[in-house]
């Protein structure tokens, strides 16, 4: 009998997604066939390419745009349509749908094969939403979303606080794999790279660098961050980037001496830009309901490179910072609070002691072949 065969169902175009490969390339070594199909919307990439034993089937003649909001209900229907037949031909074993914008179409991949589907919640999807669609639609998403999780055999998230709320309405099982860092990539760098690193940005190997590095997405409370600056003379900001706020970020940031923006940082640079930064912020808005499901990468590789954290006591993200120890937590995103946070780390024992708990958590738990065991595992309870 050959190896199960699993279809993955994206609804970006896979330039590659980093959680969308590690799970992929996981169950690969474990000896299943993926087949991932997924939305080029831009029909930017090749339609059919295998790497790393993965077949990648681009739906690219269903033509749209990101950020299109509502409007999007034009292309989404036609996407999933060419989603079904294109799955329906692979004959999977298990469906894989990654976020709620592709489960319909792997309800109807079920329904036509009878295979085992898996519901992959990257986040609270109608939460997420919120601050990009009208509260009619926000509303319509989740009750859109409850039926159908009802019709997975499995779930898997990214949230503890997701995963609570799926079991509090009797949905099982969920399991939690979070977005967490590749120990084996995410490597240290010699320090006299790190020190080249932040003379080239101008800071002093005795002055103290505080960064914010992740996308500029609206619930993301980058603009006091930079306010605060101007409280913290001495001290140096960066921030590395790109998206929603980016205008308003660059113009925040010219107005302040000591904060640069250093543009995007692509996967292989990530390393360094923790490793030359003492602190490491994230910082999320109260008012945003996602907020509370937000456990992000960068909380993760600060952790995995001993850098202490300033995040927002809210959700996956403040439990995680209080379980470990790890950081300071902050109960509002103003410029004054953010300032005392970093004041609270100006010891370099501080930071250190700090560093060194998230560094041995991340070590012991919060690491991808942690994850990648619990994904496997579950493949073989539900589809063994």
């Amino acid at each position: 009998m050959g190896a199960k065969h699993v279809v993955m169902l994206l609804s970006n175009a896979y330039a590659p997604d980093v959680r969308v490969q590690r799970e992929a390339e996981s169950l690969v070594e474990a000896g299943y066939k993926v087949t991932l199909i997924c939305w080029d919307r831009k029909s930017a990439y090749a339609p059919y390419e295998a790497v790393s034993g993965i077949d990648i089937i681009r739906v690219g003649d269903v033509k749209s745009a990101y950020g299109l909001g509502w409007k999007q209900l034009v292309y989404l229907p036609r996407f999933w349509r060419k989603a079904c037949q294109l799955g329906r031909r692979q004959a999977p074993d298990v469906v894989h749908c990654h976020d709620l914008d592709t489960l319909y179409a792997g309800w109807r991949l079920k329904q036509l094969t009878g295979a085992v589907m898996i519901f992959d919640a990257h986040e609270n999807y109608s939460a997420s939403m919120s601050l990009y669609l009208p509260s009619l639609f926000v509303r319509f998403l989740a009750l859109w979303e409850g039926w159908l999780i009802t019709k997975a055999d499995a779930i898997i998230t990214a949230s503890t606080v997701l995963c609570e709320a799926y079991l509090a309405r009797g949905i099982s099982p969920v399991a939690v794999l979070g977005n967490y860092p590749d120990v084996k990539r995410f490597h240290h760098l010699p320090l006299a790279k790190a020190r080249q690193a932040r003379r080239a940005l101008g800071v002093p190997d005795d002055a103290l660098l505080v960064s914010y590095i992740g996308g500029f997405h609206l619930d993301r409370m980058i603009l006091p961050f930079i306010e605060a600056a101007a409280s913290c003379p001495g001290v140096h900001f960066a921030i590395w980037g790109a998206g929603y706020q980016q205008g308003a970020v660059e113009a925040a940031a010219t107005k302040h001496r000591n904060v640069r923006y250093c543009g995007w940082a692509n996967r292989d640079e990530l390393p360094l830009c923790f490793q030359m930064s003492d602190i490491i912020y994230y910082g999320l808005r109260l008012d945003y309901p996602g907020a509370q499901y937000n456990a992000p990468n960068t909380l993760t590789q600060a952790m995995i490179m001993a850098r202490p954290v300033i995040v927002t006591n809210v959700g996956d993200l403040g439990r995680i910072v209080e379980t470990i120890d790890c950081g300071v937590l902050i109960d509002e995103t103003t410029p004054q609070a953010i300032a005392e946070a970093i004041g609270k780390l100006e010891m370099s024992e501080r930071r250190r002691a700090l560093g060194g708990r998230g560094y041995d958590a991340a070590l012991r738990s919060y690491n991808a072949e942690v994850v990648s065991k619990c994904l496997v595992e579950l493949y073989s309870a539900i589809a063994p």
